[in-house]
């Protein structure tokens, strides 16, 4: 299983590549030293042997020929082994310097051993060093600034901001950071008010900011001395974003453009952000990570040029992960009945009629506090575990078609009421997909915790306490308050606000 993770991972990477485009425009910094490196390994070797043709032909020997091409390979690979790329990257040139000469001496040694010809391979260390480390000492010459970035970069303690912390998914995270024990900050315009915080404003490790992701100076403010962003801002599902195609791509993708530019330039190292299963549309089999993208509507268009937008982020420390979360369920402290699962409860529990759209149209389906713990999980994994990597965030467990739904839904509340169950079909949607989600649990250990039953009869207590009102009011309705938000970007007074310069004082 693992092997196969690997090999996963590396068709990611190359296929992240390919999208990123193969231009030396394109290249990001951590492959330039690669290929930097490979480069030099490989004009030493080229070098050595126009030396030993012209000088000591007789020398020149198959096994030297192959010597000369394996150095380069090994000197890669031993970089790698030593941390060069990654742990080490961004240490002080004697550091690197000691390491990149061990690479190049343990390279020599092992042709050595292989092919022989140890002193042409020990002139190879010499034509090789003086590049190798000049370069380091050259790029970490008046890095004081840089070094400042990197240490704020690498500074795991600092606060975790969650951008759209007061929502469905967002309070629920907040609640499992702090209980990990992470300080943690929210910005969040509070279009559905502040309730869903009102358990955590005590906490000495919480604060509150209110603003809009696209306002320079509160999202400035926000990220100040952060570590880590988990981006969870934004329109939520296809009717929503049918409201009006601008504000969809404001709100969805202008809005996590500045997020990612203003979360690098202040030296946040993780970014966290939530896509969605829709981005895989239609599909007649289950589909993974690597399968083809396939959207179907406006929103699933905006999730896949966010990501792609995120994945391309060139800086090294600047680690993103793309979340796809499977469609949520389940009751959280700002309740939505917008969504299938919760719609097909309330149905049941109020009006004692379920109407499934769509039967035989599958879905992926997670808990909303399950999609929180594994955000929390990403956030805790190892920064190269999941750097530029993409997550469907579900349970296997948890496939199944509308009516399927529908029908677990009608038996756990018929133990309280009767409850029917009406189908109409739906030829204008035509979203159907399954999907795996093998890699979130061999990677980050992630299974669902809360399974449907368990959900669906949480969300019956509540309404059997009165905890919800109407549930077609507004306030649970992300395409109403979607509406009342749309009228305030169309005043150019608040627009000119939010893409205003910062002032100085």
């Amino acid at each position: 299983m693992i092997e196969v993770t690997l090999v996963q991972n590396f068709y990611a990477f190359v296929k992240a590549r390919i999208v990123r485009g193969t231009s030396f425009l394109h290249i990001g910094p951590n492959e330039a030293r690669m290929l930097y490196d490979c480069a030099v390994g490989a004009t030493a070797s080229a070098m050595l042997t126009a030396f030993l043709a012209y000088f000591s032909p007789e020398s020149v020997t198959n096994s030297l020929v192959f010597a000369g091409l394996l150095l380069p390979i090994l000197l890669l690979g031993f970089n790698f082994v030593f941390g060069i790329y990654s742990r080490f990257r961004s240490s002080r040139a004697r550091v690197k310097s000691i390491l990149l000469l061990s690479a190049a001496l343990l390279s020599a040694i092992v042709c050595g051993a292989l092919f022989g010809n140890t002193q042409a391979i020990a002139l190879w260390v010499m034509l090789v060093s003086g590049p190798l480390v000049l370069a380091r000492v050259l790029l970490n010459l008046n890095t004081g600034h840089h070094r400042q970035l990197a240490r704020i970069a690498a500074n795991r303690k600092g606060p975790v901001l969650v951008i759209g912390g007061a929502g469905y998914i967002g309070c629920h995270t907040v609640e499992q950071l702090l209980n990990k024990g992470h300080v943690v900050r929210v910005l969040d315009r509070l279009m559905y008010g502040d309730d869903s915080l009102s358990d955590f404003r005590d906490h000495p490790r919480f604060e509150l900011i209110v603003g809009d992701t696209t306002d320079i100076a509160k999202l400035t403010t926000a990220m100040k001395d952060c570590s880590a962003v988990i981006h969870l801002a934004g329109l939520v599902g296809d009717p929503a974003c049918a409201v009006s195609a601008e504000f969809t791509r404001h709100t969805n993708i202008i809005a996590t453009r500045i997020a990612r530019e203003v979360a690098q330039s202040m030296g946040v190292h993780r970014f966290i952000f939530a896509s969605s299963c829709s981005v895989y549309g239609v599909s007649d089999k289950e589909v993974s990570e690597l399968d083809d993208l396939n959207p179907v509507s406006l929103y699933a268009h905006t999730k896949i040029d966010s990501e792609r937008e995120l994945l391309a982020s060139l800086h090294d420390d600047f680690f993103v992960s793309v979340l796809r979360f499977a469609t949520v369920f389940g009751h959280s402290r700002r309740p939505r009945f917008d969504l299938v699962g919760n719609l097909f409860t309330a149905q049941a529990m109020v009006d004692g009629r379920i109407t499934v759209i769509g039967p035989d149209q599958w879905r992926p389906f997670i808990h909303v506090r399950d999609l929180a713990k594994a955000i929390v999980a990403t956030l805790n994994a190892d920064s190269y575990l999941v750097q530029n990597q993409v997550f469907n965030v579900g349970d296997k467990r948890l496939n199944m078609t509308i009516l399927q739904l529908a029908e677990r839904i009608r038996d756990i509340v018929s133990r309280h009421r009767q409850v029917e169950i009406s189908i109409r079909d739906n030829p204008e949607d035509r979203r159907n997909y399954a999907v795996s989600f093998e890699k979130i649990r061999d990677m980050l250990g992630f299974q669902a915790e809360t399974l449907l039953d368990q959900g669906v009869e949480e969300i019956v207590s509540h309404f059997l306490a009165g905890d919800y009102g109407n549930y077609r009011s507004p306030e649970y309705s992300n395409v109403a308050m979607t509406t009342k938000a749309l009228a305030a970007f169309q005043d150019p007074d608040h627009v000119g606000h939010l893409y205003a310069p910062l002032k100085v004082s």
